[in-house]
């Protein structure tokens, strides 16, 4: 590395010995594999890492959907990073919005497993966010940036200043679904607030944080619940949750909590589904839930055997609402392939598919 304290002759000579050696001009790249490439230190106050995942920003869907990948870590090596953080899941008034969230999952072997999910709420302005952290596994998640932006600036984010997005970095510890390379995907949907299980030896982390864990470090159903009960999930910042989980390996668990305990409601059948009611608690025979019962029907009469664009359209038919309040995101999960389908808004006529180009 060049330090500054070479005198400038010496510098100019080892510039000019570099350039004859590599028989090109100063204006002009090389496109030599060993070009050397020299970032120099933001003036901003933020890291280089930092510039490039702001830079990474891009508009796909005038909803909108934004993309964006993480460039580095974004954990201190302690979880006080986000749990600092005032969240505020209740910010906007769901029960007036009706809670109408589906989720379900194909696991039939040898067929393409998909993991489905539509995410019903107030507007939802959303984000594909990117990550793979050094000491975790790269992942795919959707992040709703409704809580990290003001209103007034959605539509506009990428004409802002890099200072202006800054926000945007703390989106890793907002995921609401996501799949990591792997193949462990997790989504959650609002339950019913009941009792949590608290272990003062263990620490408490919030209801989004634990998937953000699950993404960066589970590769199996087993090891994403592990990572559950290694802590206290706190809902103080938002509703009641449960989980839907998947795996590569064709199995899957619905996680709920209720009087205290952790409840795993395995996969019964070649696939899984959740909406917004707590099957530890359904009458037997019934779920309450129309959502959940034409799930049911559907991959019932396909023995779980979908396409994309079955499972795609058995989304749009427990779709529900309009921008201002329904269902804000469809997102489909090839997890056997590694691809990811996205309509926002129920426009299902436009869908939009990214890669996490996983081999």
């Amino acid at each position: 590395m060049l330090k500054h304290s070479f005198p400038n002759n010496f510098l100019l000579a080892f510039c000019l010995i570099i350039l004859l050696l590599a028989n090109c001009s100063p204006l002009t790249p090389s496109s030599s594999s060993a070009d050397v490439v020299i970032f120099e230190t933001p003036s901003d106050g933020l890291s280089v890492d930092e510039h490039a995942t702001l830079e990474s920003l891009r508009k796909v869907d005038d909803f909108p959907l934004y993309t964006m990948t993480y460039q580095g870590d974004y954990f201190n090596n302690e979880l006080t990073h986000s749990n600092n953080k005032e969240r505020d899941l209740n910010s906007f008034p769901i029960q007036s919005a009706g809670w109408g969230c589906s989720l379900f999952s194909t696991l039939v072997e040898n067929k393409p497993m998909l993991y489905g999910r539509n995410f019903d709420w107030r507007y939802s302005p959303a984000m594909l966010l990117f990550t793979d952290p050094s000491n975790g596994y790269a992942s795919v998640a959707m992040v709703d940036i409704g809580y990290l932006v003001e209103t007034t600036r959605i539509d506009t984010l990428t004409e802002s200043s890099l200072d202006e997005r800054a926000v945007l970095l703390e989106a890793p510890f907002w995921p609401f679904d996501g799949m990591n390379e792997v193949g462990l995907v997790i989504g959650m949907a609002a339950v019913p607030d009941r009792e949590m299980p608290n272990d003062p030896d263990k620490e408490t982390i919030d209801s989004l944080m634990v998937m953000r864990l699950i993404l960066d470090h589970a590769e199996s159903v087993d090891e994403a619940v592990a990572i559950i009960d290694s802590y206290n999930i706190d809902w103080d910042g938002g509703p009641a949750l449960h989980y839907l989980i998947a795996d590569r390996s064709g199995e899957a668990v619905l996680v709920e909590f209720t009087e205290g305990e952790r409840i795993l409601i395995p996969n019964e059948d070649d696939w899984h589904i959740a909406t917004n009611h707590l099957r530890t608690e359904a009458s037997a025979g019934s779920s309450g839930c129309h959502r959940y019962d034409l799930i049911a029907e559907r991959l019932a009469d396909n023995q779980g055997m979908l396409n994309p664009s079955d499972a795609l359209k058995l989304l749009d038919d427990v779709s529900s609402g309009d921008q201002e309040s329904g269902t804000q995101w469809s997102i489909l999960y090839d997890i056997s392939a590694g691809v990811v389908r996205i309509v926002m808004g129920r426009a299902y006529d436009k869908v939009y598919e990214f890669s996490m180009g996983r081999d």
